[in-house]
């Protein structure tokens, strides 16, 4: 009597190993079409990384606009950046153009900005504003955010930081 029923043999054992070593890839982080097919190239066909990515697509489970909102919402979450290198970091992971354009519309780069430069800047000193606006400018452009919004970002944060009143004291005072 036997205790284990034979499993029949599936049409394409390949397409199922390359499936599930995907599946694996994804349950680490959601990725890029473009991105599971690169990491399944060499040790898989194409015909069955082709036939695993259709499946995974049916299943709502590889969708580049999908990853292109999510990647957005976790660079603006805890690692903001400017639109310029979200877009660069998504063209490198294979994403279209199109779709990346769609993910960053209504991308509030002020917003971003300030975030991004807030933490950096408690750790500079108020000793020289134009040593701080440079430093925290530096910063803020090697995240990819553009001129306007990085000078109007650094004058908030400074005058946030080092003068609390925004300069509404002035020496006419009635405790003079």
């Amino acid at each position: 009597m036997a205790l284990y029923r034979k499993i029949p043999n599936d049409p394409d054992p390949s397409y199922t190993k390359a499936k599930n070593a995907a599946l694996r890839l994804l349950s680490y982080r959601a990725r890029s079409e473009n991105e599971v097919r690169r990491r399944l190239q060499d040790r898989f066909t194409n015909s069955a990384i082709e036939k695993a990515l259709c499946s995974l697509r049916n299943q709502g489970l590889v969708n580049d606009s999908t990853f292109a909102k999510q990647w957005r919402e976790q660079r603006e979450r805890y690692r903001p950046k400017g639109p310029a290198i979200i877009s660069q970091e998504l063209r490198k992971l294979g994403v279209d153009r199109e779709v990346i354009q769609d993910a960053l519309s209504g991308f509030d780069s002020a917003a971003n900005a300030y975030k991004a430069g807030s933490k950096y800047a408690s750790k500079l000193s108020a000793a020289n504003h134009t040593v701080f606006k440079r430093k925290l400018g530096g910063f803020l452009q090697r995240r990819g955010f553009n001129g306007e919004v990085l000078g109007q970002t650094v004058e908030r944060i400074w005058s946030e930081l080092f003068d609390p009143l925004g300069g509404t004291i002035n020496g006419d005072s009635q405790y003079d």
